[in-house]
């Protein structure tokens, strides 16, 4: 097995800006659906659980990839954030299937909130949630291979050079403290 190929994915520059540009427009998407929805909480007294739901998830992913947006720039970041990406793939998904039951067809005008004909605004809303579900499903997926890549290139080449260099020099001395034990200096 060729383990500079393994080695190249994780560390490759396209691999982290592609990462990176993912991340921005996930963090652009949940800026323009919680701005909208907080429009239709703000505006309107109706408030189901579909609207609710939904902004909850849009504010937590906009708070998370305030940071996230940055990580891939950093050396150390080897897809750590795989598990955040497939939790809130699987949120995502739910806030689309919510809103494709409450915007699509001709559903539109009687839901979230009800007898509001801002019809544009509720597609518009849906057109995001698959457009930040599609960069969160890519994110795990390129994230997945960046993790399996550090622990496939980790176990080939037993750890990490840096972090499993001896803290002592060759030249170590045993030291006794007289009571029976000896330390190395």
């Amino acid at each position: 097995m060729d383990t500079t190929n393994t080695k190249r994915f994780f560390d490759n520059p396209i691999i982290r800006t592609f990462l990176g540009l993912h991340n921005f427009l996930i963090l652009a998407s949940s800026t323009i659906l919680t701005g909208i929805l907080s429009y239709f909480l703000h505006h309107y007294r109706y408030r189901n659980t579909h609207l609710v739901y939904q902004e909850v998830i849009a504010v937590v992913t906009l708070f998370l990839y305030l940071f996230a947006t940055f990580l891939p720039a950093f050396k150390f970041y080897r897809g750590y954030m795989l598990p955040l990406n497939l939790l809130l793939s699987y949120f995502w998904l739910t806030s689309l299937i919510f809103s494709s039951q409450d915007y699509a067809g001709n559903r539109c005008l009687y839901n979230s909130p009800p007898f509001v004909n801002r019809c544009r605004l509720k597609h518009t809303i849906q057109a995001f949630w698959i457009i930040g579900f599609s960069y969160l499903f890519l994110n795990a997926i390129l994230e997945a291979l960046m993790w399996a890549g550090s622990r496939t290139n980790r176990l080939l080449h037993g750890g990490d050079i840096e972090k499993d260099r001896p803290l002592t020099s060759g030249n170590a001395v045993p030291v006794s403290n007289g009571g029976g034990t000896t330390t190395t200096v």
